[in-house]
């Protein structure tokens, strides 16, 4: 089959590296990707062999140029006569449905990596992110759910029909750790994500500098990059804490990062279903996360702690106090390893895809 994937950032964080690993995994279908031209994605899109096709008249935020947005990806669909269009993400999910039912394409599918409308918005802005999202379910054949919350939820609020609906896990890679046998005893929290308001950044490292102040033992390194990065470096540099939280922002070795770590931590206010978590939980990382969507269908007491997104006095009482009993956090992350080869594998992901491509 030939398939054309539809993205909107050439970034390569959780909706590009599943589609990524769809790519790797399917030698037998013909791929290419659609998207906002830029590095590190058309590189890596080239190396896989594949066709990198640009669009420049995308836009993030809504815009008027969403029109000619809209004629150009149905150019492209009505050109490259694919037997699949697959879309992720929110605005391109939108405008790529439309387009490429327009362009007569066999089958559409669409994945949420997560909706555009959640808590932390105005209800006003929540109900039109929702009213467009029916629209668009209008105009695709199957839609992609990366956890039961929200697949349960769309069907709820009549959003996509059941029939219609299915949830497939994200799937990751066991990390084989070769772990540190030094005689330093700096215990590592980790992290991976962008920094911006929907990670929660600046909450988060005002919690690592008082931590630090708490626990001499504890380090903190927060890979990423994102609009809140220099901010978060100003704030550490001003506690004077640069020795013991690490930005060192984006950086493509997560898996040798993840191996350096003795806990993640993700306090995000929303996800869909975090890479970033689960590849902790393959490298054997024991996890401390935001109890929200996403996050608490990965995390659980047998393998880490799950806080309220507004409990930061919680999230600080339990880092400074992680380290006290290290023979439990061992065993949280011996679980988050049965988890993934469990539940969360890669094979178990492309697979359900491959059918969902071929009904």
């Amino acid at each position: 089959m030939k398939i054309l994937q539809i993205q909107l950032l050439p970034l390569l964080y959780g909706a590009q590296i599943v589609m990524l690993r769809l790519i790797k995994n399917m030698p037998e279908h013909e791929f290419e990707v659609l998207s906002l031209p830029g590095e590190p994605l058309a590189s890596t899109i080239k190396n896989l062999g594949c066709k990198h096709q640009r669009i420049t008249s995308l836009r993030r935020e809504l815009s008027i140029l969403d029109i000619k947005a809209l004629y150009d990806i149905y150019r492209v669909c009505k050109k490259g006569k694919y037997d699949i269009v697959h879309t992720h993400s929110a605005k391109t999910g939108f405008l790529g449905r439309i387009a490429a039912r327009l362009a007569g394409i066999p089958k559409i599918i669409h994945t949420v990596h997560g909706f555009p409308f959640h808590d932390f918005q105005h209800p006003l802005v929540r109900f039109f992110y929702m009213k467009l999202e029916r629209f668009a379910a209008k105009f695709c054949d199957q839609m992609v759910f990366v956890n039961q919350f929200e697949r349960q939820m769309a069907i709820d609020k009549r959003i996509v029909p059941a029939v219609k609906a299915f949830t497939i896990y994200n799937g990751v890679q066991l990390i084989d750790c070769q772990k540190k046998e030094s005689k330093d005893e700096t215990f590592t929290i980790g992290s991976i994500g962008r920094f911006c308001k929907q990670k929660n950044s600046i909450n988060v490292i005002k919690a690592a500098i008082e931590v630090c102040k708490r626990n001499n033992e504890l380090k903190f390194v927060f890979l990423g990059d994102g609009e809140l990065l220099d901010r978060c470096r100003a704030m550490v540099s001003e506690a004077n804490v640069d020795d013991r939280i690490e930005l060192p922002g984006w950086q493509r070795n997560t898996e040798d990062w993840l191996c350096r770590f003795d806990l993640f931590l993700l306090f995000s206010r929303w996800e869909g279903l975090p890479l970033s978590i689960l590849e902790a939980m393959a490298a054997g990382l024991p996890i401390v996360a935001s109890d929200i969507k996403g996050n608490n269908e990965l995390v659980s007491e047998e393998n880490g702690v799950l806080l309220p997104i507004d409990a930061l006095d919680k999230l600080k009482e339990t880092l400074a106090s992680i380290t006290e009993d290290r023979e439990k956090l061992q065993k949280w992350g011996r679980r988050s390893r049965e988890i993934v080869q469990k539940k969360f594998s890669i094979k178990k992901c492309v697979d359900e895809y491959k059918r969902l491509y071929e009904l």
